[in-house]
């Protein structure tokens, strides 16, 4: 049986949205006849050191990240960087795992991951490594706050996905676009959407987050702001 290393690149851990989403993978993964992954946390002193020496010794490597404002975590630059001694093995002609990934964001629109995606995919090229594509998901916050009945819809397109990797070494398009979602809101339903936005109810939970981080009191800071007017 084909091994999977299941990376998860969420400074949250192991209660992260990310880590929902690829545990639901992973069952796929065996379903489809795949051996039982190993789960690493990079968030994790310890296991990202793990992940950094396990990432040779497998078939494939699947790592899951959120998407922060258009960027991915500073853990998941790190990891990347650690890997550059494998791209000297590929170009020497050596054999790095088939890489696939998974983006998961706040923003609703599937189109705020595509720049991500498409560096992820050259990623693997240089590493010399089978593409196996990203899942890409929008509106990943709410995963947190919803029961899991009312995600099942999307569990089971995961478990799908998790079952192709493990049967053709990549995920099927059709099933990626279903668990995308919407790539673009319409100009009507952007401008709507706009509005509701600012509705207390809306900024409630967002507001929660910044008082419980400690950044209430910052929250109009622009510490770039001269710089850029100086342009």
């Amino acid at each position: 049986m084909k091994s999977l290393l299941l990376l998860n690149g969420s400074p949250r851990g192991e209660h992260s949205n990310s880590m929902k989403m690829l545990a639901h993978v992973a069952e796929g993964w065996e379903r489809g006849g795949g051996s039982m992954p190993e789960t690493l946390h990079l968030a994790r002193k310890s296991d990202f050191d793990r992940a950094v020496a396990a990432f040779a010794g497998t078939d494939v490597a699947l790592l899951g990240l959120p998407l922060y404002t258009d960027s991915m975590p500073g853990l998941v630059k790190a990891y990347i960087e650690a890997l550059v001694p494998r791209v000297v093995v590929a170009r020497e002609g050596g054999m790095n795992p088939t890489l696939g990934f998974l983006v998961q964001s706040g923003f609703p629109e599937a189109l705020h991951s595509r720049p991500l995606e498409r560096y992820l995919a050259k990623l693997a090229r240089r590493l010399g490594s089978a593409y196996a594509g990203t899942i890409v998901h929008g509106g990943g916050e709410s995963l947190k706050m919803m029961p899991d009945e009312a995600n099942k819809k999307l569990w089971a397109r995961l478990r799908v996905l998790g079952e192709q990797l493990a049967r053709d070494g990549r995920f099927g398009e059709k099933e990626l676009k279903a668990v995308a979602g919407t790539e673009r809101f319409s100009a009507p339903m952007a401008a709507l959407l706009s509005l509701a936005a600012k509705l207390p109810i809306v900024q409630f939970y967002w507001n929660m987050q910044l008082k419980k981080n400690g950044a209430w009191e910052r929250r109009f800071a622009a510490p770039y702001g001269a710089a850029f007017r100086r342009l």
